[in-house]
């Protein structure tokens, strides 16, 4: 990792107080929530099994690792590129050696440092929840790596975004909105859909599904708690192939854009 931008985005992010502020809040939520779960299991019925409360505290933490990345990556990531020229430094950066593909991997590769800083902070929690036994580690590990690939995907895209945009409140505008319509609003309109043509062809079905759910942040993570639970899900490995195929695919086209971005400066 010899990029030099790589390294000065690394050292500015660990002087930012608000990206310790949010692996502060993600520590202290992950806190609050075990220790919530462990309150009312005990409340509940002092004579739960150990099993229960371990499989309650491991998919917790790993939804909440989920939800958390999905929203704070892309924010932590969006105005890098518009930042720059925002802070009329993006001509030093342009007409510097580095080139715009190396600029704009050393912001990603920093990005993306925070990403897995920040989400394998929840590492000592689900230690702490296997020891009332749960689910195997070949699950967790595959789930909270499906968790960091969608916060990485995510960083890239609001990189991207960051590039088509010159000023940070905008690019932070953007990337929200097409969260907000890729988490809620598409699984809403394809759930809407389904509702209405419940007399359809199963086929067509599948293809709402296909076009609104599927690629979905959260959708691998739910199919993986389903396999724990024994359920059939012969059917749903090539959706879950097909959603992590689009997340690469999104990842790859933002980084493009982000680099095509960079090309067209002139000065």
């Amino acid at each position: 990792m010899m990029n030099p931008l790589y390294w000065l985005e690394v050292r500015v992010r660990a002087r930012e107080k608000r990206l310790w502020m949010l692996a502060l809040f993600l520590v202290v939520t992950l806190t609050i929530i075990g220790g919530c779960v462990l309150a009312l299991e005990a409340i509940h019925d002092l004579s739960t099994e150990p099993l229960t409360i371990g499989e309650t505290l491991t998919w917790s933490v790993l939804f909440c690792q989920a939800g958390l990345l999905v929203i704070l990556a892309p924010l932590a990531t969006a105005g890098r590129i518009s930042q720059e020229r925002e802070q009329r430094t993006l001509a030093a950066l342009i007409n510097s050696p580095a080139s715009a593909p190396r600029i704009a991997l050393g912001k990603l590769w920093g990005a993306w440092t925070f990403v897995i800083w920040l989400g394998l902070l929840v590492l000592p929690f689900l230690f702490v929840a296997t020891l009332w036994g749960g689910p195997s580690w070949k699950l967790i590990v595959g789930c909270v790596g499906l968790n960091l690939l969608a916060g990485l995907v995510l960083s890239a895209l609001s990189l991207g975004i960051s590039g088509l945009f010159g000023r940070s409140l905008t690019a932070y505008l953007v990337t929200g909105t097409f969260l907000f319509g890729w988490i809620a609003i598409l699984p809403l309109i394809g759930s809407l859909v389904l509702s209405l043509v419940q007399d359809q062809d199963p086929a067509f079905h599948e293809y709402i599904m296909y076009l609104t759910m599927y690629f979905n942040p959260f959708f691998p993570l739910i199919t993986l708690t389903e396999s724990y639970a024994d359920l059939e899900l012969s059917g749903l490995a090539l959706p879950l192939v097909y959603g992590i195929g689009i997340w690469i695919l999104l990842g790859i086209g933002s980084l493009g854009i982000a680099m095509r971005s960079l090309k067209r400066e002139v000065y």
